[in-house]
């Protein structure tokens, strides 16, 4: 009980010492009376219209999955575009022209055949692998392409 009227007369002590914040003794500055004679002849700034924010992108109907999670898409105009699911929304960029040499992006893969599915296999960046199972007739382009090079492989053999 004494420790509780202790810390109550403490804190009424700091309350009691805060200061408060002082009154300005200078009158705040009025601005001048325009006189209606000014009013008519000056001409009214011209009011900016807001622009609306643009829409968010979509993914087009048409677009191609290349990765999980990433879609190619043709403009009319002939522009190859590339969206992205991302946790904060989708990206949508133009598509660079990669200088990387054919086979380099599938560097490292495995496919193995499972009747109508193939399951890939991917060596992550910092070790494991990552694994996905894909319908034959559903396959993207990359998983597609690397398909019918590690058969030619196969055949060759």
């Amino acid at each position: 009980m004494m420790m509780r009227i202790l810390m109550v007369s403490a804190l009424a002590a700091v309350c009691g010492l805060a200061e408060e914040p002082k009154k300005s003794t200078v009158a705040p500055k009025k601005a001048p009376a325009k006189s209606t004679a000014s009013k008519t002849t000056a001409k009214s700034a011209p009011k900016t219209a807001k622009k609306p924010a643009p829409a968010a992108p979509v993914i087009p109907a048409g677009a191609k999955e290349i990765e999980p999670g990433t879609y190619r898409w043709v403009d009319p105009k002939g522009v190859a575009w590339i969206y992205t699911k991302t946790p904060f929304g989708i990206m949508k960029g133009p598509e660079k022209k990669n200088d990387i040499p054919e086979g380099a992006a599938t560097a490292g893969w495995r496919v193995t055949d499972l009747g109508e599915n193939l399951e890939f296999e991917k060596p992550y960046p910092f070790g494991g692998t990552y694994r996905w199972t894909r319908k034959k007739t559903e396959l993207t382009d990359l998983e597609s392409e690397f398909w019918q090079r590690s058969q030619a492989t196969a055949q060759n053999k």
